[in-house]
């Protein structure tokens, strides 16, 4: 075999020197920074997902109180008109109390199905944007496009969950 013939190792050693050089500086002045380049691009991407994500939570958590107060607001101000409504029944003339009491009563169940419709829309809202948010959340940092009913499910379960949690604690 010429390659092992000890007359011509020291041109193959010298081309050996010279080819690892060029490769050297081929790798180091071309693919290198391009690398690095994507690399970098790569790591601005995932920490600008991650604040995104991060605001996108806080913005959910702030529509989360929002309803919570407007919820809280929707049964005192039920509570309010209730009051009133049974103060002025005391007021009245004793032959009228039956029918007002009756009348009181309608209009109780009346709020009490307001309130559970205003729950019950706002709970669609919270459960469309928390589907919405999830989606575009994994969409943007795992880069996979779920099915709706997927995402539905998950949301519903972890909605459950925080209403089990928030019924007990």
């Amino acid at each position: 075999m010429p390659q092992l013939d000890p007359a011509v190792f020291a041109p193959q050693i010298f081309w050996l020197a010279i080819v690892f050089a060029v490769l050297y500086l081929i790798m180091h002045y071309s693919i290198v920074p391009k690398v690095s380049d994507v690399l970098e691009k790569r790591q601005n991407r995932i920490a600008n997902d991650l604040e995104e994500a991060e605001k996108l939570q806080r913005e959910a958590e702030e529509a989360r109180i929002a309803y919570e107060k407007a919820l809280q607001e929707a049964r005192d101000n039920a509570t309010s008109t209730i009051a009133a409504k049974r103060e002025a029944i005391k007021l009245e003339v004793e032959a009228k109390y039956n029918e007002l009491s009756q009348k009181l009563n309608v209009e109780a169940e009346e709020a009490a199905g307001r309130i559970l419709a205003a729950k019950e829309k706002a709970m669609e809202d919270v459960r469309t944007v928390s589907a919405d948010l999830c989606k575009d959340i994994v969409a943007r940092v795992a880069k996979l496009e779920l099915d709706d009913a997927a995402i539905g499910k998950a949301v519903e379960g972890k909605l459950a969950d925080a209403v089990k949690e928030k019924a007990n604690g």
